[in-house]
């Protein structure tokens, strides 16, 4: 099923939060602005991937109601490849929101320049593949 242009609007927003993420984690100085800054794009950029999952689910008449249940529909469809890192990093999203302890930011700030943002890097070829071949078909 070729994804419409919902899924090629959010998709869009994705690459262009995904690109601001990166751009926040390779600034040269390290300071609570910037680790505000990046753990700040990481939300953005994780709403936008569930929810690109979720518009693409929604195609195939699957419901998903929550990043959890995308993130599956996603691994499913080979989207993401390290399940067990994507369920670290809903864990760390979840974090944020509840995040008041100095300690605790920090960690999250190191996940994501660690991990996140690699991983994003594989999704956003995987999808851009995934929509390519859909549209030819």
């Amino acid at each position: 099923m070729a994804p419409d242009e919902a899924v090629q609007n959010i998709f869009g927003q994705f690459k262009k939060a995904h690109q601001r993420l990166k751009e926040a984690v390779v600034l040269p100085t390290q300071n609570p602005l910037k680790q505000d800054a990046v753990i700040q794009r990481f939300e953005f950029t994780y709403e936008l991937l569930w929810k690109t999952f979720k518009r693409l689910a929604r195609l195939e008449k699957i419901d998903c109601f929550s990043p959890r249940e995308a993130f599956n529909y996603a691994f499913r469809k080979g989207l993401i490849a390290d399940e067990k890192l994507f369920v670290e990093i809903i864990d760390a999203r979840n974090m944020t929101t509840h995040v008041y302890a100095e300690d605790q930011a920090k960690k999250i700030y190191d996940f994501i320049q660690q991990n996140v943002v690699q991983a994003f890097d594989f999704v956003a070829q995987k999808l851009e593949q995934f929509i390519e071949r859909a549209d030819s078909k």
